[in-house]
């Protein structure tokens, strides 16, 4: 789970996989299409890392599975220019399946705008962060296209993870661009916000001085580096004014 998402063709333990035929749809098939639908979209390697993961690379049975799906209509490969490559999307028949088992999320099927372009970088870091805390046990998670599409909330985080009943708001920042009222007033909203226990605000560049000595609850709000998330897990050290602390003690 990288920032680059490179779209390998490798992993998987059940041998070639033809793309002729019926499909009969497994629970793997079914988790891909449901995060694909709640997360907008997954480029290969967010599939075949989470899904695929320890498999062995030479049966491929990732790829082959993954271009099944697409050519039984249950998903759909789209090409991204910008980050140059493959995103598929959960398409209406993936939709009806998903709603047949109660998994739907209640919103509908995604309707496709190149303009996904504009914020790729940022959804897949997203898509990443939900998968590493699902790596790491923490699988309830509220992605903000349900926040918006079902919930109908007009502030919003990136995601909402859901840890033995505490609420922890998600935001994710591909780098420091707004200003510092822009921030204060982010604090503010979160901690006057009842229904969020923590607030978590991932950066993937470094984290500024200036950020973490802001006006916040500094029981609610902590800061991470990105990457040093994704290198270091449940071990990765979360900070704010007055103290820093493993992501593993934080929760």
């Amino acid at each position: 789970m990288t920032e680059e998402i490179e779209s390998k063709e490798t992993q998987g333990p059940e041998g070639v996989i033809e793309n002729a035929g019926p499909v009969v749809l497994t629970e793997r098939d079914i988790a891909v299409m449901q995060f694909a639908h709640e997360q907008r979209y997954l480029c290969y390697n967010q599939i075949s890392d989470t899904f695929w993961k320890g498999c062995s690379e030479d049966a491929k049975a990732c790829k082959h599975r993954v271009a099944k799906l697409v050519t039984a209509g249950y998903l759909s490969k789209q090409y991204s220019g910008r980050k140059k490559v493959d995103v598929y999307f959960a398409t209406a028949k993936a939709v009806e399946a998903l709603k047949s088992r109660s998994l739907d999320s209640g919103i509908p099927a995604l309707k496709f705008s190149r303009d996904f372009e504009q914020y790729i970088s940022h959804d897949l870091h997203v898509t990443n962060l939900r998968m590493l805390f699902r790596e790491l046990g923490w699988r309830e998670w509220t992605s903000e296209r349900v926040l918006r599409e079902r919930d109908h909330y007009y502030h919003r985080p990136d995601g909402v993870l859901t840890v033995r009943g505490q609420k922890i708001a998600i935001e994710f920042e591909n780098r420091i661009t707004k200003g510092k009222a822009r921030y204060a007033a982010m604090f503010d909203y979160y901690d006057k916000h009842a229904g969020y226990n923590l607030l978590f605000v991932i950066i993937l560049k470094d984290i500024r001085e200036w950020l973490l000595d802001l006006k916040y609850d500094a029981r609610k709000v902590w800061f991470a580096n990105y990457e040093d998330l994704m290198e270091q897990k449940g071990k990765a050290q979360f900070e704010n004014m007055r103290a820093s602390f493993e992501l593993s003690r934080l929760l």
